[in-house]
């Protein structure tokens, strides 16, 4: 999508100075076009629609001027800069009308163009100015860093780290031992919760509360 911006001027070099304020803006001379004469084809050229090209031939007197800035939907925000450029100036008639643009695939099916810097680029994108219109180039932010040397801190010593402070083996094969106390109390459990078993072992108590009842959830449901 392309926003054309027309404005009609009482002086053809309120629409000269408009157009040179855009130019250092980074606008590229293919978007820009002053009309000094009431030239319906030379409007149209330029991208004002037709009803709008008759107003301004109709409205046009000797020393008078059509400014015309074609500024497409990327890079973002060229379009309501050149509307507040316009605007900066008094006009006597204005427009901004909609152009939809449909992409020529045909540039990019077979190959990567070889007179393009980058791949999927306009050619009135190149070499134009749009360049500094990139988010890193407002923001501030490099695209490109020369290299660096990566810093020094590995270990190189060929060994693992943990063998540094520690030189016993990593691994061992010996057998793993039983850490179970067989007719010992629960570990973290008090004496008051245990009681002694038939068996001799120990237990916790029978009668002892479960979290369940002290919750008042039931344990066991009848099936319907």
């Amino acid at each position: 999508m392309t926003t054309v911006v027309s404005r009609l001027y009482d002086k053809v070099d309120t629409a000269t100075g408009v157009a040179d304020q855009l130019r250092r803006d980074g606008f590229p001379d293919a978007t820009i076009a002053v009309v000094t004469r009431a030239d319906l084809a030379a409007m149209m050229a330029a991208g004002v629609p037709a009803r709008t090209a008759e107003n301004y031939a109709r409205m046009m007197q000797a020393g008078q001027a059509v400014f015309v800035c074609r500024a497409p939907f990327t890079p973002f925000g060229a379009a309501r800069r050149a509307m507040a450029v316009a605007d900066g100036a008094a006009a006597l008639a204005a427009d901004n009308s909609y152009i939809k643009q449909d992409p020529k695939l045909e540039q990019h099916l077979n190959s990567v163009l070889p007179s393009h810097p980058k791949v999927m680029t306009r050619d009135d994108y190149v070499g134009s100015g749009w360049a500094e219109w990139r988010a890193t180039h407002v923001l501030g932010w490099p695209t490109v860093t020369r290299r660096r040397e990566a810093p020094n801190n590995l270990i190189t010593t060929g060994r693992p780290m943990s063998q540094m402070f520690w030189p016993g083996k990593l691994l061992s094969d010996k057998p793993r031992t039983s850490r179970v106390m067989s007719g010992r109390r629960h570990i973290l459990t008090s004496a008051r919760s245990v009681t002694a078993h038939a068996s001799g072992r120990r237990a916790i108590l029978s009668g002892h509360p479960r979290i369940t009842e002290l919750l008042g959830w039931p344990t066991l449901s009848k099936r319907a």
